[in-house]
């Protein structure tokens, strides 16, 4: 597989060559020219001419032009040099974006996975939630027996420390107030009452408080809203 990062310095490398070629190979090609116009100057001013250095020179001329490089070429291979240079730079542009893309949505993954891995549990852990606070909500007589008090004390500070880990694993309840506007991303209506003392729309009494998990709903809490 092409390693594009590795791979550019290289091509870069070969344009510049190429570069110093051509301007080698046309430096060569002035030269030849220099030499075969002095040539020419020299057989023209020469008293007895030699018919046979002429045709030396004009033989030793013919070959030098067809040996000399065709500057064409080189400009060619320069051309697409560059051409390539341009594809894979955007090549790797292209694999270096998508190589972000993929790291950013496997670091979402692996922190929501983290954020959500007691989703299960908790929403399990709701029902014994609601059966707690009901017990704690009994109120017991001034004459009741000690171990039945005993036993309401114990419900309540069990209540509380579920409560505590609730907070520490940022699950939260949802308890609406009377009035409140109905949201039903939080809310869910259970029933539909005239009131003459709260507004069409707004929450009338809370049947059971929701809960979510940061900021996914575990269960939205239900309610009785005014029409």
């Amino acid at each position: 597989m092409l390693d594009l990062p590795n791979s550019i310095p290289i091509i870069h490398a070969f344009i510049s060559m190429l570069n110093f070629r051509l301007m080698t190979d046309q430096k060569k090609t002035d030269l030849d020219q220099a030499s075969a116009a002095n040539a020419d100057t020299q057989a023209g001013t020469d008293n007895q001419p030699d018919v046979m250095v002429d045709d030396q020179v004009d033989q030793s001329a013919g070959e030098g032009a067809q040996d000399a490089p065709q500057p064409g070429s080189v400009e060619s291979e320069l051309e697409a040099a560059q051409i390539e240079v341009a594809n894979l730079k955007d090549a790797f542009l292209r694999a270096k974006a998508e190589e972000d893309n993929v790291r950013r949505r496997a670091e979402k993954e692996v922190s929501n996975s983290r954020k959500f891995a007691v989703e299960g549990f908790a929403k399990e852990m709701l029902n014994v939630y609601d059966s707690l606070k009901l017990a704690v909500a009994v109120e017991l007589a001034d004459d009741a027996d000690d171990a039945i008090k005993s036993v309401h004390e114990g419900v309540n500070i069990t209540l509380k420390q579920l409560q505590a880990g609730f907070s520490k694993f940022s699950i939260s309840e949802i308890v609406p107030n009377v009035g409140d506007k109905l949201d039903p991303n939080l809310h869910q209506a259970m029933s539909l009452v005239e009131s003459a003392d709260v507004a069409s729309g707004c929450i009338l009494n809370v049947i059971q408080s929701g809960f979510q998990l940061h900021e996914r709903l575990l269960r939205p809490a239900m309610v009785v809203v005014a029409k």
